[in-house]
């Protein structure tokens, strides 16, 4: 490959960047036309539902008033080969006569899964396939996982003292890190569709769960109530504002309590809460409460853990339920990046280690 179709594809990957949280459950992609070593068209997928970025490329191109018979397509993710909200991509791309395709990785939809490619190849085009491929598959973590398990991408995202506390023994957690650190948890709310956490943070911090970004869509807001306390407190004329906006889910062992309230679920199992929201569409779930991480942890795809400077000495440790009695027995992460917020340390890891996998 050219050092040119390296530069075309971070463009390419950059475009897809855009649509980041606002076309779930579909993938971000990002398409560049290019003719004689010069852009002429560019495109992202913008919205769920709406034209793919291939498309949104080849269209951008014409208004220009340019002509992409013959020119090259730089694209994140394979063009589709099915007909599904919009028609496949590769026909538009044959039917333009675009002489060659570079391709970032292959689409794991089984949909597609190489057909796009081979459909493209029978026609004559020139496809090459790999390119920033792992860049391309970390961009597309959330799809990827989704799209070939129907299980969600679980983050969890925990601010923490620099001793390891969520809160003091009195449950007292405001504001552990700074402002700079809080604008980014908007941004990780964004990018999930879900939202989760325990009746415990509800009852005690009445917090909305939404995200106050522009152009950002309505989350939904999963809440584990074994107990149905949440239920209770409404019955009794309390108002909570995780219900002002968006979809508000319950798994609680008491689903009777919830007639009338919200949509509830007779599950509290980690597991089946995970392939219950799987099947409802969900592609992704930011847990956010701090004491049910725990639980979820086995099923963590992706940890947030925000660092501020503060001391607790004694207070609310979210891993307690780990137990962990010998060093060789510790949960396993691996640092994908260290970020200073302000004040506050933003450390980004994936779970690591045989353990791990073998408890997933």
């Amino acid at each position: 490959m050219r050092e040119e179709d390296v530069r075309f594809m971070r463009i390419a990957l950059g475009l897809a960047r855009r649509g980041e949280g606002l076309v779930n459950p579909n993938p971000m992609v990002g398409a560049v036309v290019v003719k004689d070593d010069r852009i002429i068209g560019t495109g992202w997928h913008e919205r769920f539902g709406g034209k793919h970025a291939e498309v949104n490329a080849i269209e951008d191109a014409k208004r220009k008033g340019h002509d992409v018979k013959g020119a090259t397509m730089y694209v994140t993710l394979e063009p589709c080969s099915h007909w599904g909200k919009q028609p496949p991509c590769a026909d538009r791309i044959i039917k333009e006569g675009i002489s060659r395709v570079v391709i970032a990785v292959e689409d794991p939809n089984p949909l597609v899964s190489g057909r796009g490619i081979k459909k493209l190849r029978a026609a004559g085009i020139e496809v090459e396939v790999g390119l920033l491929g792992e860049e391309a598959r970390k961009l597309n973590e959330v799809f990827i996982k989704y799209i070939t398990t129907r299980i969600p991408f679980v983050s969890i995202k925990l601010a923490l003292t620099l001793d390891g506390f969520i809160a003091t023994e009195s449950f007292s957690s405001q504001w552990i890190t700074g402002e700079a650190a809080r604008a980014r948890v908007q941004e990780l709310r964004k990018k999930h569709m879900a939202i989760m956490v325990g009746s415990g943070t509800v009852l005690r911090d009445n917090p909305r769960l939404n995200c106050r970004l522009d152009n950002c869509p309505e989350k939904v807001k999963v809440v584990l109530d074994r107990s149905g306390r949440v239920a209770e407190k409404v019955r009794r004329g309390k108002r909570f504002n995780l219900f002002e906006d968006g979809r508000v889910i319950f798994f609680t062992e008491r689903p009777e309590l919830f007639e009338g309230v919200g949509e509830a679920y007779p599950i509290i199992e980690p597991r089946e809460i995970l392939r219950k929201l799987g099947e409802l569409g969900i592609d992704s779930v930011l847990i956010e409460g701090g004491r049910i991480a725990c639980e979820f942890l086995a099923f963590a795809d992706k940890f947030y853990i925000f660092y501020g400077p503060k001391l607790f000495g004694r207070g609310i440790n979210p891993f307690e339920c780990l137990k962990v009695e010998t060093a060789e027995r510790a949960f396993p992460l691996r640092i994908d990046s260290v970020e200073m917020l302000g004040d506050s340390v933003l450390v980004t890891a994936y779970p690591g280690g045989r353990d791990v996998q073998w408890n997933r």
